[in-house]
């Protein structure tokens, strides 16, 4: 076992960026907070949607640039659907 963290967050973050993976800080030892649930949640998101964007992985600017880039997405679309009709 580890006393001392080998890999920082921000390597880490880093890291599964550049791979499109997860990263979860994660504890066996804390039943609670741990993280475990979180990171099975997320690993069985990325399988069933493997083209989806790994939002665990992003800071609070990424997530809202990519909120804002889905809504327009879906207005772009909307639109289309509209110009098709009647």
């Amino acid at each position: 076992m580890y006393q001392f963290e080998e890999v920082s967050n921000g390597e880490g973050l880093a890291f599964a960026k550049e791979l499109r993976s997860i990263y979860k800080r994660t504890s066996a030892k804390v039943a609670q907070g741990g993280g475990i649930d979180d990171l099975f949640k997320a690993i069985g998101k990325q399988f069933l949607h493997p083209d989806s964007e790994i939002t665990s992985n992003m800071t609070k600017e990424e997530l809202k640039n990519q909120g804002e880039k889905l809504r327009r997405e879906k207005i772009i679309k909307n639109e289309k659907k509209k110009k098709n009709c009647c």
